[in-house]
């Protein structure tokens, strides 16, 4: 009975609801009941499933650079006596924060155990339209191609001495990777596409209606 109600396809659709609940929530004691609650339940389930930690405390962390961008630009305005604290911003900004980190954990745990081919067989049984699907489809195997392409490069970086620092040539070096992965990417995007024009999928084509 459990297995048919978090069924891969029903635990997408329950993100996707739980997405528009959280949207309405703004009361900031609530969200943080609700955000202990979420991560305490993902925490046991990691021990259970004996995680590596340190994997989702550095996903967390890389996720909050964009809170902190936030919360430095928001937190703050110019007044009539320069700069000074601005209220309105720094309650909106944790209203923000406390949103996305629920989202955060909440997909975290809706997703336990959901690998690519799980995820992509999910999104292949939701009621969405051929097109759509097959972009999602393209979109998750290209973005995990892509993952790996960058831990290879890393990793064969490393093998021959890299050592990241804050001169020229790091930023030379990070340029020629970046390029490289567009690269890759623009001859994946150029295969996937004679790949469709193939089985005669057309973006351009309007889909017909059902008379």
């Amino acid at each position: 009975m459990i297995e048919k109600i978090f069924q891969p396809h029903l635990r997408l659709i329950y993100i996707f609801v739980w997405g528009f609940i959280v949207s309405a929530i703004s009361y900031i004691p609530f969200l943080l009941v609700i955000n202990i609650a979420i991560y305490l339940l993902l925490l046991t389930f990691l021990v259970i499933k004996q995680e590596i930690l340190k994997t989702y405390i550095t996903r967390w962390l890389k996720f909050h650079i964009f809170t902190f961008v936030m919360w430095l630009t928001m937190s703050w305005k110019i007044g009539d006596n320069g700069i000074e604290l601005n209220p309105q911003g720094i309650h909106l900004v944790l209203v923000i924060t406390l949103r996305l980190n629920l989202l955060l954990g909440s997909i975290w745990v809706l997703l336990m155990n959901m690998n690519d081919c799980i995820l992509l067989q999910a999104i292949q049984s939701l009621p969405l339209p051929k097109k759509l699907t097959h972009l999602f489809v393209l979109s998750i195997r290209y973005i995990g191609l892509l993952g790996k392409l960058n831990t290879q490069i890393e990793i064969a970086m490393k093998a021959r001495g890299y050592s990241p620092k804050f001169n020229t040539r790091t930023i030379y070096i990070i340029s020629q990777r970046v390029a490289l992965l567009l690269i890759h990417t623009l001859i994946k995007t150029e295969q996937a596409e004679i790949a469709l024009k193939a089985r005669g999928f057309d973006l351009s084509k309007k889909s017909e209606k059902i008379r």
